[in-house]
């Protein structure tokens, strides 16, 4: 028997039943976090965790972007480097990366909202029709695949195929030791749509009369008209929340200014927030003052879903 070295570096090639293979994809969610060991210990608590991330700040470092359901798939991967010999040997002599064109529905302001995303270096988790979701892992810790999206679209229809809405993203992932030799999966018999997008919500000064300002709640988006005013929809419960509104001034905003309270302006379809009078008389003209709202998962608890809504910066005058 001759020696060999096989045992050290390659692995049996017999397979459990029922082995799980990447089905048609589904869903990516856009994932730069880390999972730890005790969020992934089965699927309720791994899924559990997924969609308590969608509903953080986008500026929580474990947030998760979903991204609207593939409609088309095409795969764009690179194709491998050979080399050969003029005795017609052949072989592999370097793995092209993995990549997609994947085509969704988006409107005009979710298609600007999309391309901020373009070129960045992200991580991914893929969900596919089996109900399975694929990442990777370091350590102990599970992570999405890294990669770069890109997302075009937007063009008027041309009424020759299925146009209108439709935005196009191209993904390209940059570790083939990642994605192919590191790849790890989740099954899921939650509702994928439970893990769901936020939306920016401002907002924005409109007037004041000394301490009582008139604070608008609106959407930016691509209306010529302007904004759109969220009053009537979560007003009085954006309101109701007004002790998870908080105030600041000075460095980092880190000095307290107390909120006497806040109120709907029906007439206006605004906010009316008060601070305290005494507070705010004794502040120099021209100081900031950042007005911070509450968090998402404060709003989801009263009624205000899918939402985030972005502090603003006042002014003393």
């Amino acid at each position: 028997m001759p020696y060999s070295l096989c045992g050290v570096s390659v692995a049996n090639t017999g397979e459990q039943a029922c082995d799980v293979a990447k089905g048609v994809l589904k869903k990516i969610f856009i994932f730069n976090g880390e999972l730890e060991a005790a969020d992934y210990v089965d699927m309720d608590t791994f899924f559990n965790k997924l969609v308590t991330n969608s509903k953080l700040s986008k500026n929580a470092a474990n947030k998760v972007f979903p991204i609207n359901e593939a409609q088309d798939l095409a795969d764009s991967s690179e194709a491998n480097k050979e080399g050969s010999l003029n005795q017609g040997f052949k072989t592999t002599l370097l793995e092209g990366k993995p990549g997609y064109k994947v085509k969704i529905f988006a409107g005009a302001d979710l298609y600007k909202r999309l391309r901020t995303f373009n070129n960045k270096t992200v991580r991914i988790i893929e969900y596919d029709a089996n109900g399975v979701f694929w990442g990777t892992k370091s350590g102990t810790k599970f992570k999405g695949y890294q990669a770069k999206l890109f997302f075009s679209g937007n063009k008027i229809a041309t009424g020759q195929n299925v146009e209108e809405g439709v935005v196009e993203f191209t993904l390209s992932i940059l570790s083939t030791s990642e994605y192919l030799d590191n790849a790890y999966w989740m099954e899921s018999t939650g509702n994928v749509e439970d893990i769901v997008p936020l939306i920016d919500v401002n907002l924005t000064y409109i007037s004041n009369a000394s301490n009582v300002f008139k604070i608008g709640i609106k959407i930016p988006g691509s209306n010529l008209i302007g904004p759109y005013n969220t009053f009537d929809e979560v007003g009085a419960a954006v309101a109701a929340l007004s002790a998870q509104f908080s105030a600041g001034t000075g460095t980092n905003y880190g000095t307290a200014l107390a909120i006497t309270s806040i109120a709907v302006d029906n007439t206006l379809k605004c906010l009316t927030v008060t601070f305290d009078n005494t507070a705010y008389t004794a502040l120099q003209n021209g100081t900031l003052i950042k007005l911070s709202p509450p968090t998402p998962a404060q709003l989801d608890a009263g009624d205000v879903t899918e939402t985030e809504i972005l502090p603003v910066i006042l002014t003393k005058s």
